[in-house]
Formats: structure tokens, C-alpha cells, sequence
């Protein structure tokens, strides 16, 4: 359809290169409450900031061997004091930024295999994805581990090759369990909750979810990779909706997040562009 108003899509922004506002393999999305967007272009190792009308602002990463030069950042997520949390997978720790893209301090050195997913969880710590281990760690902002739980298979308490993660408003942990093709439900203590999907491609199947993101009502927001779409569940699993793509189809869709003014932002990895999207909660 190429009628505007069947499509929930606003804008795009990028293509593929080198140069700002440009992305080469971008994965990772967040979202801040100052109304900026953040992309983990994960082939450029940089972080690239905009606003939520998509206009670039900065990117940091880019160049040299600083401290904090990235090598494959897949995952960002903004800490409550503004710093800019960023996993990267072939670092094997996820580096701590200041809001304006100073190198602070680096966690999770020497525990971590190959972080993919990182968030943020109400009492401020540090939610990390290991996709190389199958497991997720809770880590304080100084690096202390609170908690880590998962291993690999497909029990309900195992992964194969999670994702990324949300945090909802009861501080439960969402997971995507991408060759599982699940999305799965923790408490902040790690104890298993609740799963929904299967793989298909059907309403609330998955070909390998990714990005996931939930909104003030609690409902579940998942970008289904495998399948280039982008689904709506209620807090329990059941599937609401689709988000509709259909006038400029995604291809691949990485990271996922619900700006502060209340669009979906996804990374389109496949076309190497984001994608802001109009969404009725």
C-alpha cells in the first residue's frame, strides 16, 4: 500500500555510509526522556544521538584509541543520571558515557562473553544481555553484579542467543530469546515469570525477535527480525496488533524504542536507517 494513511510510518532517516546521520550495520535503540534518539551504528563503532524529529545532534566513538573508542557497540540504553550505557560485543564490557559523550568508566570486564542488549531497570541498574553466554546480568552502576541468571537451551529459565531487554514499570525483566523464538518475562530477582511465542509467522509468532520496548500501559512492543515486522502484546503475551510497515518494509529490524513523545523508533538494519512510527497506546 503506498496510501500514507495505512502506514503508521512518520519519517526515515539515513542511509548507508560512514558519515553523520549515516549507519552501517546499526543495531541497538534508545530513547531518553529529553527527547533525544539513540543508535548504536555498530559497523561505523560509534553512537549516533538525534532528536525525536530526527534531526542529527552528535556522535562519539568515532575515532582513535581513546579509553573509550568502541569496537562493536550493539546495545545503549540512558541511566536515569543522564549517562549513556553502551554494550560492546567485541570489547566483551559495556562502557559508561556522560550525556555529552565523555568516556566515563567501563563494567563488566572479564564476565562478560559477548554483550548484545543492555537497559536499564528502576532502581538504576544495569540490565545486560550476554548473547554469547545465554545469560543476563544485573549489575550495579559501579560494576558490582547484584545478579545473573539464564544458561543456554530451551527451558523456560535458558536462552539461545538472547537479545535485547526492556524493564516495565513492575521492574520485570522482557527478553528476547531470538533462537527461541520467544520473548520472555523475568522479576528483578531473575525468577521466571512468563514467555509467549513460537516460531511462525503467524499473529505472536517469531522468526528470531530482537529489539522490545514497552509502553506506559505495559504492553510489549517487539521487533520480529526474521519476519521484518513489528508486534503489540498486552503485559500477559497476548498479541494486540501489528505496527503497520507495509508502505517502506523493514528489512531485519534491530533495536526498538518508545520515544518520550510516544512514536516507536526502530533500527532498520537491512536498509541502514531508522524508522519513526505513530503509535496509539
Amino acid at each position: 500500500s503506498m496510501n500514507p494513511i495505512e502506514d503508521d510510518l512518520i519519517f526515515r532517516v539515513g542511509t548507508k555510509g560512514r558519515n553523520k546521520g549515516e549507519f552501517t550495520n546499526l543495531q541497538g535503540v534508545a530513547a531518553s526522556t529529553n527527547g533525544k534518539i539513540l543508535i548504536a551504528d555498530s559497523n561505523n563503532q560509534c553512537v549516533q544521538i538525534f532528536s525525536n524529529d530526527g534531526q542529527f545532534k552528535s556522535r562519539f566513538g568515532i575515532r582513535g584509541r581513546s579509553p573509550g573508542q568502541l569496537q562493536r557497540p550493539t546495545g545503549v540504553a540512558v541511566h536515569p543520571s543522564g549517562d549513556i550505557i553502551i554494550a560492546d560485543y567485541d570489547n566483551k564490557w559495556v562502557s559508561i558515557f556522560s550525556s555529552d559523550g565523555k568516556f566515563k568508566t567501563k563494567i563488566g570486564s572479564g564476565k562478560l562473553m559477548g554483550p548484545k542488549g543492555v537497559s536499564v531497570d528502576r532502581n538504576g541498574h544495569i540490565i545486560v544481555v550476554d548473547n554469547k553466554a545465554c545469560c543476563v546480568f544485573i549489575f550495579q552502576p559501579n560494576g558490582k553484579i547484584v545478579t545473573r541468571f539464564g544458561s543456554r537451551g530451551n527451558g523456560d529459565r535458558q536462552f539461545a542467543g538472547p537479545h535485547f531487554a526492556a524493564v516495565n514499570s513492575n521492574n520485570e525483566i522482557i527478553i528476547t530469546d531470538f533462537h527461541n523464538h520467544s520473548v520472555k518475562v523475568f522479576n528483578q530477582e531473575g525468577e521466571f515469570m512468563l514467555k509467549f511465542g513460537s516460531n511462525g509467522e503467524g499473529n505472536g509468532q517469531f522468526n528470531a525477535p530482537t529489539g522490545v520496548a514497552v509502553d506506559s500501559n505495559g504492553n510489549i512492543i517487539v521487533a520480529d527480525w526474521g519476519n521484518s515486522r513489528i508486534q503489540v502484546f498486552d503485559g500477559s503475551g497476548s498479541f494486540l496488533s501489528y505496527i503497520n510497515t507495509s508502505a517502506d518494509p523493514l528489512y531485519g529490524p534491530q533495536g526498538l524504542a518508545l520515544t518520550s513523545d510516544g512514536h516507536v523508533v526502530v533500527a532498520d538494519s537491512g536498509n541502514h536507517c531508522f524508522k519513526v512510527y505513530r503509535y496509539l497506546q
